[in-house]
């Protein structure tokens, strides 16, 4: 076993951030049976180490302290040293990002170093980031190891004591509070006044630098009606669109901004983030009919094809901040480098569009750039608005193209079920919503990709790159593949997508359900022992999958007639009550789902022949006010639940409103279904 403590096990695995430490003097370990074990026999602490591919400040950690010899020897001879990709294991992340909080005070962050008692896996020291030599007043990372050691090999009893205590409150949070008499009103009532004593009236976006888009709660702020909710949702889109979060020439939205006005980023690119802004967008452009959030829509998903897209179908995880020239070099520019790929005419234009003629807002000598003037302020006598829009976009074409031939950052091209899920589900809203049939045969493929690829295996998987799965999947994944699942199917009724809906709703409530409570646990029932089991109610900067899985139990029962789907919706809700009173606004996802199950959305089935009931669907389906689904006449009855098919096969056009679990009678017109759902008040 010491033997094995010197070498580096990281060359086999299927991460890309993993892969990338895999030549480290560290002798790395993947978080498993054999690294665990290894610790308990020769009685060392774990070092965790946790980050992800497109993470800067982990490439600078790596960079000082991992690749440094003498660092590593001290890790080598002092610790179990066990590499974590957060996104291939969001679990262990969310325990011991919690124990940071917990053990400092403090909110933790990527690179997340946590050192573990080998025998209980609990935490007794945690920070993130350490230098290799002391700065800032922060320790050097050489000095911490042998003050660890010191500690651990002197006080180890009293480090036992602290790590209980801080096992007994990472228990505390996993159980389920029980709600007091707060009802939905006052949960939406609090949501709104969180986020609005949060709410950044002149800049957009909540609280100061860094800022983050926060897409969960913007989502359910977009399903409150009111004047408040839709300003801060307004706004804030607004801001994030004509800013430095937001790629002007590429598409596509950075991780979050250092700065409190959007301006400068951090330029990682998320695929979560940006399946998730695509869907809040599209929903704006046509809630207010504005053109330049479907603009944003448009770039956003040509960024997502030219970068993105996996062979195999489905999306990479991300894109780093950094390519070898420095953090942002690829994205920002200096006037020269415009000045030689535009014309004069364009130049001027380009420049004061986005800004280049003031002073530079980057490492004192580059542009970022944001827009800095509107189109209407670029108009003059002897230029229309049509001239500023060709010659605009002319030059982004010249620019994006010379952009492409600097080296490009890395790519983590793995294909996670979540994010993936959740880009699925976005694009085809986006196309439904924005009248894009590519854009929804493009999330066709992706899904089925994740169908074979993923959910193809039993127990599903979370994690595939190379022809090789890994990671068993989690809620968070059960519940975007499910809300992809019933997008798609609103789309094109395909037994396959049905199928696989009902698998996954199956195994929400069998294995990730409380049997008591019926809370939603982040990990499956018969999952691997870890130091705690995590809830999946608080958002981070994805909804959370208690949320998003309530959405799609409740909107797979109706559709399928089950009943028991939807009471494990209103179980799961009535548990994360507690959470939701102490803040509605951590808990946003909850509380939209909460909405919708007293809200439920009504649900239209079509059936008979393409015309008309193809334009009955297209017009439907484009209002947004209704989950629409067309039951084609070649689907065979014995493969649909025995609620649809009376529906199926059917020689004249007809279509029933079901509203929640109880269904009006069929009508044969559109006219005759609009005023049937208006008097029902659909």
């Amino acid at each position: 076993m010491t033997n094995e403590a010197t070498e580096n096990r990281l060359g086999e695995a299927l991460s890309p951030y993993l892969l990338q430490h895999a030549d480290n003097p560290v002798a790395w370990q993947p978080w498993d049976r054999e690294a665990l074990a290894m610790a308990r026999t020769l009685d060392r602490p774990i070092l965790l180490s946790i980050g992800y591919s497109a993470c800067h400040w982990c490439h600078v950690m790596a960079h000082e302290s991992f690749e440094n010899d003498e660092i590593a020897e001290r890790m080598n001879a002092f610790f179990v040293n066990i590499k974590v990709d957060r996104e291939e294991r969001p679990d262990l992340d969310r325990i011991y990002q919690l124990a940071h909080q917990l053990l400092t005070g403090r909110g933790g962050g990527w690179p997340l170093t946590v050192f573990l008692d080998p025998a209980s896996h609990a935490p007794f020291f945690a920070g993130t980031y350490f230098p290799p030599e002391p700065r800032h007043g922060m320790i050097a990372f050489g000095d911490l190891l042998e003050r660890i050691h010191q500690v651990w090999s002197t006080r180890r009893e009293e480090l036992r004591q602290q790590h209980l205590q801080v096992q007994e409150a990472l228990q505390a949070v996993a159980t389920p509070r029980p709600g007091g008499e707060a009802d939905l009103e006052s949960a939406l009532e609090s949501l709104t006044a969180e986020a609005g004593a949060r709410f950044d009236r002149d800049n957009g976006g909540f609280g100061g630098g860094p800022k983050f888009p926060q897409a969960p709660l913007l989502a359910a702020l977009a399903e409150i009606e009111g004047e408040h909710p839709a300003q801060m949702l307004g706004d804030t889109l607004t801001a994030m669109a004509r800013h430095g979060l937001h790629d002007q020439l590429g598409g596509g939205f950075f991780r979050y901004c250092v700065d409190a006005v959007w301006e400068i980023p951090h330029f990682e690119k998320m695929l979560s983030d940006n399946a998730l802004l695509l869907g809040l967008y599209a929903r704006a452009a046509r809630r207010w009919q504005r053109r330049d959030f479907q603009a944003v829509c448009e770039r956003l998903v040509e960024w997502l094809e030219r970068e993105m897209s996996l062979e195999s179908g489905g999306f990479a995880a991300s894109l780093d901040a950094d390519n070898k020239d420095g953090e942002g070099a690829w994205y920002v520019w200096t006037r020269k480098e415009v000045a030689e790929r535009l014309t004069s005419d364009e130049q001027e234009l380009f420049s004061a569009r986005f800004g280049l003629d003031g002073p530079p807002n980057f490492e004192s000598e580059y542009w970022h750039l944001v827009i800095a003037r509107s189109r209407g302020e670029l108009v003059r006598e002897d230029l229309s608005e049509a001239e500023i829009d060709r010659r605009l976009e002319s030059a982004r074409k010249r620019l994006l193209e010379a952009r492409q031939e600097r080296p490009a950052p890395g790519r983590d091209d793995k294909m996670l079920a979540n994010w993936n899920g959740l880009m699925i589900e976005n694009l085809a809203v986006a196309g439904r919503l924005l009248g894009r049939e590519d854009w929804l045969e493009g999330a066709a493929k992706a899904l089925d990709s994740v169908a074979v690829n993923l959910f193809g295996q039993e127990p599903p998987r979370a994690v595939w790159r190379g022809g090789r799965s890994a990671q068993t999947a989690l809620l968070d994944e059960h519940a975007s593949v499910l809300a992809a699942c019933l997008e798609l199917l609103a789309w094109r009724f395909e037994v396959r997508w049905l199928n696989l809906a009902r698998r996954i709703g199956r195994r929400i409530v069998g294995q990730f359900a409380d049997e008591t409570s019926g809370a939603l646990y982040l990990t499956p029932r018969d999952y691997e022992s870890l130091l705690t089991r995590p809830l999946a109610h608080a958002d981070d900067a994805t909804p959370a999958g208690a949320g998003l899985a309530v959405v799609g139990l409740a909107r797979l029962g109706h559709l399928c007639g089950d009943p028991a789907l939807v009471d494990a919706a209103h179980k799961a809700v009535d548990a994360a009550r507690g959470d939701i009173e102490r803040s509605a606004m951590a808990h946003a996802t909850l509380v939209r789902a909460w909405n919708s199950l007293e809200h439920p959305r009504p649900q239209v089935l079509l059936a008979g022949p393409d015309d008309p009931v193809a334009e009955w669907h297209r017009k439907l389906a484009a209002t947004d006010r209704f989950d629409v689904y067309r039951l084609g006449g070649d689907l065979p009855p014995d493969d649909l639940p025995e609620s649809l098919r009376p529906l199926a096969g059917k020689r004249e056009a007809v279509a029933m409103a079901c509203l929640g679990q109880r269904c009006l009678p069929p009508v044969e017109s559109l006219k005759a279904l609009e005023s049937q759902l208006a008097s029902a008040g659909g």
